[in-house]
């Protein structure tokens, strides 16, 4: 009994941080980036009464506002990816798995079948996904990759298929591979869902990961 009341603990809490980073995700991108919208029109209209040099300066000015803009687009995406809500966890792994494939010219499939998703599990599985490619565009060599999302009796299926160089799977374990600290924080944000995560591989074979997460 303990066990599942802290297994249901932990789920309000996910559910919590999950609204929480969803709000301040919002406002990094809504209000933030009015402010700074704000800012690159008050830096165009002083430019045109000041001397050219000067008119330069507040032109590095603006390119760092750029800079900062984009960053606070990304810190909100990392926080909570808005596509999420306006597409679903489908529509979601297909753009990231496009735009990885575009970057690092590797072959990227999506198979992904699911209702919509608690806000909390939808997130995990997105992040679980990104970690996973960065993982693979890092280290594996590999040529393609299949990703896997299914809903099969009331629980939420996802594969991570690649066919690169593998590894150890001791060595994430026990710390020693840096692939590991992602991954052991993913596995801990399954655990604390009620799910699991298996890690298959071995040098020269490839990675496969299998994560189980049961949906209400």
């Amino acid at each position: 009994m303990d066990q599942v009341q802290s297994e249901a603990a932990l789920r309000r809490l996910n559910d919590s941080l999950e609204r929480q980073a969803k709000r301040i995700a919002q406002a990094l991108h809504d209000e933030a980036g009015q402010l700074l919208a704000a800012a690159h029109m008050v830096l165009a209209e002083v430019a045109h009464d000041l001397p050219a040099s000067v008119r330069q300066r507040l032109r590095d000015v603006d390119s760092h506002l750029d800079g900062i803009e984009e960053q606070l687009r990304r810190l909100a995406h990392e926080l909570r990816p808005r596509i999420l809500d306006d597409l679903g966890l489908a529509a979601a792994l297909e753009f990231l798995a496009d735009g990885f494939a575009k970057r690092r010219a590797i072959r990227v499939t999506v198979d992904a079948a699911v209702d919509r998703l608690p806000p909390v599990i939808a997130t995990t599985i997105y992040r679980i996904v990104q970690e996973a490619l960065t993982n693979v565009g890092k280290h594996s060599h590999a040529t393609q990759v299949r990703i896997g999302v299914s809903q099969p009796r009331g629980i939420l299926l996802c594969t991570i298929n690649d066919d690169g160089v593998g590894f150890d799977p001791f060595a994430i374990a026990s710390g020693l591979d840096e692939r590991g600290f992602g991954l052991a924080g993913a596995r801990d944000q399954i655990t604390a869902l009620g799910g699991t995560m298996e890690i298959n591989s071995a040098p020269g074979t490839g990675t496969a990961l299998v994560i189980a997460i049961p949906v209400e």
